[in-house]
């Protein structure tokens, strides 16, 4: 009798220890570390020739040499792990270390800022660095903390125009305009108010739907102008600077918590250096393309962008009301200068 307890006992010993030992080992996200070294991931849906794809890589090369090699991120571009929307959820539950990516996390985590993609409202990308540096930017890092990954900070990935067959000066010129829009709703509500006629058109038909007349005119930065060839069916571009795009690098809350605070540190200023670098990268690279496409005839047009804003002020203090209601419109106006 005393044996079978004992061996009974001994039994349930081996399973709490298998039990605990299983539990101990048990590890959330994809950073892993061995010997001292971690290796993460980090996705972007940018190509590698790109601004933010070129910082990237020199981000993932500056945190090796400052680690002294503890830490190695693989760099994976143009797409390669899904689009923005699927790294984005990824690096939230842990299965991808780090994105950098654009404007879709408002939409999925936190509708209420999307104001901050909204046509027009920005006065310059001096209001909207000085937002995202304030506690309205600071709420917005935390609703993304919340949902499982960490700011390690912003770009100015680009400027968005407006290109057409013929010039556009003030919002009455845009009454009945057959405009192409992204399908993101902000910018579609935006734009209504304006007058336009808005249809949604893949960007690999946007050439074709232009040179069809199926849309009249497009929006977006003189990087898509001038990849794209539009220059070619949209003989003008008027500088409205409706959006400053901006995108971010996140990592996994779980992800960052697993280094040491030496570590941590090297991640953070190495983002803070090599996001100012995209920046750099990026203005040079939009003054290159805007010479490109008026080397190939575009026309540019000046523009009187206040009387845009102020077309759209009466509806933009009702969204503030309604949606946008972690803030106020004259708490954003604040920051214009």
């Amino acid at each position: 009798m005393n044996v079978k307890k004992t061996l009974a006992a001994l039994c349930l010993a081996s399973l709490a220890v298998f039990t605990l030992t299983g539990c101990g080992s048990e590890e959330t996200g994809k950073a892993k570390s061995e010997g001292g070294k971690v290796q993460m991931d980090l996705a972007t849906a940018y190509s590698a020739d790109s601004p933010a794809g070129k910082a990237m890589k020199k981000f993932v090369d500056d945190v090796k040499k400052k680690s002294n090699g503890s830490i190695e991120i693989n760099l994976f571009t143009d797409g390669t792990l899904g689009n923005p929307k699927d790294n984005y959820s990824s690096v939230a539950s842990g299965d991808l270390d780090m994105t950098m990516s654009g404007l879709e996390g408002l939409d999925l985590y936190a509708p209420e800022y999307t104001f901050l993609d909204a046509p027009f409202l920005m006065k310059d990308l001096k209001q909207q660095q000085a937002i995202l540096n304030s506690g309205i930017g600071d709420k917005l890092k935390a609703i993304y903390k919340k949902n499982g990954f960490t700011t390690l900070g912003f770009h100015n990935r680009d400027i968005r125009e407006l290109a057409g067959t013929k010039p556009i000066k003030t919002p009455a010129d845009l009454q009945g305009l057959k405009l192409r829009l992204p399908g993101m709703r902000v910018y579609v509500d935006t734009w209504s108010q304006l007058g336009v006629s808005s249809t949604t058109v893949a960007m690999n038909e946007l050439y074709t739907a232009l040179q069809t007349k199926v849309a009249e005119a497009c929006e977006g930065g003189y990087e898509q102008m001038a990849t794209l060839k539009l220059y070619e069916v949209q003989p003008y571009i008027m500088e409205t600077n409706h959006v400053y795009e901006f995108v971010g690098l996140y990592i996994n809350n779980k992800a960052f918590e697993k280094l040491t605070p030496d570590q941590q540190k090297i991640i953070q200023e190495c983002a803070k250096e090599d996001l100012a670098y995209a920046d750099k990268l990026a203005e040079e690279s939009r003054q290159e393309y805007k010479q490109q496409c008026q080397d190939k005839g575009m026309k540019v047009v000046e523009v009187d962008q206040a009387a845009f804003r102020n077309a759209l002020e009466n509806y933009y203090k009702e969204q503030f009301s309604s949606k946008w209601t972690v803030t106020t419109y004259d708490e954003v106006m604040k920051y214009a200068k």
